[in-house]
């Protein structure tokens, strides 16, 4: 057979086994060949070996984990039991009970015997994480004593000292707050026991100190009711005796510290009625004083505008109708001193001073007064003398403030003052008379005038003017009353309710029974409220 050793492509390993092979000993020709075994020996007697050896440590492994084997593929009855115990006290929120059949403690049984029970460590692991969410939740809701029993057992099973320490400051604060709190709430039950309600020291101010802690804390809700239903009391006595506002302010305070105390609401309507019959009786009193005033009572109008300011110094409606009747009075006192009626005149004025010191109208009408009383006296000297020649001085005088406008002012010099002069030196005198004429229409060409360039109030003095010649204008004073009540009404659009205030009065002097006047008093209430 060819060596093959040297053969390109073959390796020499290979070509080594095949020299080896043809230099192994052939058999005999004639003789077949013996089979070949498949596999050395060696090969079995190895695996053999390994087999055993695997079988030894598996039967050891059975020996020594047997009983934590048994546990895992066939769990004894007694261990399943607890584990099922604890998960459903876990659900349920017992975590932990001194009898045993808290969660923890069941848990924990399991461990006992097997420290190794993957369910019973989960679940010990959950029961500390509940616990200190229950101990989070019961400080919220205001459990203290819980909220120490949670955080206790969350320690205990060795919860992170980072999830604690909010909850421990905030249990901290919590009871310093509970001995504030103690503390203020005997303070209160002592002040509320000697009658101290209202004030620093008062029984109110602690409960209300303890009510900002703990909105919920039943002894300071209970001790507060208690003293409101005391002060409903004493508002229930006030509505009794009549005496309203003092009741008013009773269930107002009442209303404002426990707006939902069952007594508010019968109390309320109480007053409520109380207060509507007052408001009604009020009405029926102005409207008396208002007709009073109406009829010319002057006197008696005043009486009653002045107790009803007496009463209720802020009610509009009562002080500009005891204005209105002093400006009454005011002109009345005019009128009677250019009738040179000056006793009346001064009674009038000192009336009206009376019930309205500074009113303006009557520091005009106490010029006039004193004008007229000059005007007499000179008319006396002048008639005294009898200088005949002394009446066309007069007259030009009186010509003379005409052509100035001075109609009816200043005092002594006036147009209206010098005639009253010339008048009393001649009476019947053809000259006199032509000079009044004129005077007459210079004060009604003065109101014209006046009324168009709407200066109202100069407009009032030429009408008091032209009034003083021919006595009372209705007519001319409902047209300016129209004037006044239309400048109050811009002056409450614009909420200038003082200057609307006297507007309102200058149409009520010039014309009390005007029908716009209610509506606008009622504006203005509504406005000054």
């Amino acid at each position: 057979m060819p060596d093959r050793r040297h053969e390109p492509g073959l390796s020499p390993e290979i070509g080594a086994l095949e020299q080896l092979d043809l230099d192994r000993p052939r058999p005999p020709a004639g003789r077949p060949p013996r089979p070949r075994r498949s596999g050395p020996g060696w090969r079995r007697w190895l695996a053999f070996m390994v087999a055993a050896v695997v079988v030894v440590a598996l039967a050891l492994g059975l020996v020594r984990w047997r009983d934590t084997l048994g546990t895992r593929l066939v769990p004894v009855p007694e261990t399943h039991r607890q584990i099922e115990a604890a998960e459903k006290a876990l659900a349920e929120g017992r975590l932990s009970e001194p009898g045993g059949e808290g969660a923890r403690e069941l848990f924990q049984a399991v461990l006992a015997r097997d420290p190794d029970h993957p369910r019973a460590r989960a679940g010990l692991s959950a029961v500390r994480e509940a616990a200190v969410r229950a101990a989070g939740q019961a400080l919220r809701q205001g459990d203290l004593d819980a909220s120490r029993r949670h955080l206790a057992l969350a320690r205990a099973l060795a919860a992170p000292a980072s999830e604690l320490a909010a909850i421990e400051l905030e249990l901290q604060r919590r009871e310093s707050d509970e001995a504030d709190i103690a503390g203020w709430l005997e303070q209160a039950r002592r002040a509320q026991a000697e009658g101290r309600y209202d004030g620093p020291g008062g029984a109110l101010a602690f409960y209300g100190r303890v009510l900002e802690r703990q909105p919920d804390n039943t002894l300071a809700l209970e001790g507060r009711r208690e003293v409101l239903a005391g002060f409903l009391g004493e508002a229930e006595r006030l509505i009794a005796a009549g005496e309203l506002d003092a009741a008013a302010a009773e269930v107002a305070r009442v209303q404002a510290l426990d707006p939902a105390h069952l007594g508010l609401p019968a109390l309320q309507a109480r007053l409520g009625e109380a207060l509507a019959q007052r408001q009604a009786q009020w009405q029926r009193r102005l409207e008396a004083a208002a007709g009073l005033r109406r009829a010319g009572r002057l006197e008696a109008a005043g009486e009653a505008y002045a107790a009803l300011v007496v009463e209720r110094p802020e009610d509009v409606a009562a002080a500009a109708g005891l204005d209105a009747v002093v400006a009454s009075l005011a002109g009345r006192a005019i009128r009677r001193a250019a009738d040179f009626e000056f006793d009346t005149a001064a009674a009038d004025l000192e009336r009206a001073r009376g019930w309205r010191p500074g009113h303006p109208d009557i520091a005009v009408a106490e010029r006039r007064l004193r004008q007229a009383r000059a005007a007499s006296a000179e008319a006396a000297g002048v008639g005294a003398d009898a200088d005949p020649e002394r009446l066309p001085a007069l007259l030009l005088e009186a010509r003379a403030a005409m052509r100035r406008g001075e109609l009816i002012e200043p005092p002594g010099v006036s147009a209206w003052d010098r005639l009253q002069v010339a008048a009393s030196l001649a009476p019947g005198s053809p000259e006199v008379a032509r000079a009044l004429d004129e005077y007459e229409r210079a004060a009604g060409a003065c109101l014209e005038r006046a009324l168009t360039d709407n200066r109202l109030g100069q407009a009032r003095a030429c009408l008091d003017a032209l009034e003083a010649r021919r006595g009372a204008l209705p007519a001319e004073r409902r047209r300016l009353a129209d004037r006044w009540l239309g400048h109050a009404e811009e002056r409450l659009g614009a909420n200038e309710l003082d200057l609307a205030r006297r507007a309102l009065l200058a149409a009520r002097e010039l014309d009390p029974d005007h029908p716009r006047l209610s509506l606008i008093e009622e504006r203005l209430r509504r406005a000054g409220r």
